[in-house]
């Protein structure tokens, strides 16, 4: 009898098969604007990969975002490795001299996922699913948008600190450890 209540304990845990609902859109959503979308898929063989997209420009400490705006860049990660609870994905940063952007994610409830910029410090994101055509934006180019939407003005970062507009990946501050 209590074998049989292991075995069903064992079925019921989180798996291998948590991954799988990883699947799908996800968002990153900051003061009523959407900064951020992954999308994540298995291919034929089983394998992940995934759609990073993101403003044509915008600057950001990780923390806080401004001066985003279009078009819209869509990057398809280069390598994927499965995690006991999760995934990794890696994209790649053009920028002379920079490695991959390599994210983590781990699904917390069957609509969000804690995703860890991997390497920077920076505390989890949180995304939440979204259709797989949900818009980027609205974004206001005098706004910046920062993980506490409810943050005072004198809390948020001098713009002047903030790196330039033309940043099209994060930037984070000088020292900052990035990859593994």
């Amino acid at each position: 009898m209590i074998a049989r209540l292991l075995l069903l304990l064992a079925l019921l845990l989180p798996g291998p098969a948590a991954a799988q609902s990883l699947a799908g859109s996800w968002a990153l959503q900051m003061g009523g604007a959407t900064i951020f979308r992954f999308d994540l898929a298995h291919d034929a063989d089983g394998h992940w990969h995934g759609t990073w997209s993101k403003p044509g420009s915008f600057a950001s400490d990780g923390n806080h975002f401004r001066k985003l705006s279009g078009p819209v860049k869509e990057v398809r990660s280069m390598t994927a490795v499965d995690l006991p609870d999760g995934i990794e994905l890696s994209f790649n940063d053009p920028t002379p001299g920079a490695i991959p952007d390599i994210f983590d994610f781990r699904l917390t409830d069957p609509d969000t996922v804690k995703m860890t910029y991997v390497g920077t410090g920076l505390a989890p994101y949180t995304l939440k699913r979204v259709a797989a055509d949900a818009p980027l934006g609205p974004w206001d180019p005098v706004k910046i948008y920062g993980r506490e939407t409810e943050a005072k003005e004198a809390d948020k970062p001098d713009a002047e600190a903030l790196p330039p507009a033309d940043t099209d990946s994060f930037s984070l501050p000088a020292g900052a450890a990035t990859g593994r």
